[in-house]
């Protein structure tokens, strides 16, 4: 009887971890796409919990079991009869003969049956170290996932930030070339009147020699060429000072605009160094 018993739990037992086995490799197989790694470590918190919860019907079948295998682990079954006066006593000095005669073969049953009982005990004990390294798995998923999910965060807003600036940038570098265009378009009028100006002023001083008679000529003459050359250089003055004014307004929108470009460029980098770095995290990941 004892015999049978251990014989069926055992193979019950090697039943379920048959079965728990293939349906544990069943479920660890991974997906075909994995969708970020935020939901990997998500999916891999939630598998750890599952095999926690397997493990912990494990180790209550597995107590069931020892509670068989504790019967017959370190004793033979008592010798009994149900018949009484000398036909009980004749039955249990059958038994007891026998049992001498077999003693061997049922103590090493009974060896048999404490191997199992402690091997039993032993996965029981193995069983539930693994429980709680599974629990600690879990929580060390979660808190990775947590983790991942604020780093996610800040990089989306870091990213943000960025390219707000970058646009900030670029529209600085636009009203730049129209400032630089406008301030070029103001010289040239501006120039162009003084041209106009100074053609009228010529104008006006040959119509004031051909006016003068031929006696205040050479007077006249020496006036209107002192005249003329102090219109002249007052005219070359101001055209030298509006030049000068137009070159160190074009070097300040030159330097503008570069600072723009540099700025824009070095935001560019660093957008462009973040991404990397994230897509280097999710690969290690």
């Amino acid at each position: 009887m004892v015999d049978r018993e251990v014989e069926d739990t055992l193979r019950e037992i090697r039943e379920r971890v048959l079965s728990e086995s293939t349906h544990a490799v069943a479920e660890s197989r991974p997906a075909a796409d994995v969708q970020g790694l935020a939901t990997s470590a998500g999916n891999g918190a939630a598998h750890l919990m599952h095999a926690d919860g397997r493990a912990g019907e494990s180790l209550a079948r597995l107590q069931a079991n020892l509670a068989t295998t504790e019967r017959a682990w370190s004793r033979l079954p008592p010798l009994m009869s149900n018949r009484r006066g000398r036909t009980a006593r004749l039955e249990l000095w059958m038994k007891r003969q026998i049992k001498r005669a077999a003693h061997w073969f049922t103590w090493e049953q009974v060896n048999f049956n404490s191997a199992v009982h402690h091997a039993l005990g032993d996965v029981r004990d193995a069983l539930g170290d693994t429980r709680e390294t599974l629990t600690m798995q879990g929580h060390a998923l979660a808190q990775a996932q947590s983790d991942i999910a604020a780093l996610h965060a800040s990089l989306r807003d870091s990213l943000e930030h960025l390219r707000s600036e970058s646009e900030a940038d670029r529209a600085r570098a636009s009203e730049l070339r129209a400032r630089l265009a406008a301030a070029e378009s103001r010289f040239d009028s501006r120039l162009a009147e003084l041209r106009r100006a100074l053609d009228a002023g010529v104008e006006q001083l040959r119509a004031e020699q051909r006016a003068h008679t031929d006696g205040l000529r050479a007077e006249r003459d020496a006036r209107i060429h002192a005249r003329e050359e102090q219109f002249q250089n007052e005219m070359r003055e101001r055209v030298e000072h509006l030049l000068e004014e137009q070159r160190v307004c074009f070097k300040q929108l030159s330097l503008e605009a570069g600072e723009s470009a540099a700025m824009q460029e070095r935001a560019r980098r660093q957008i462009e160094a973040r991404l990397e770095a994230l897509e280097k995290e999710r690969l290690e990941q």
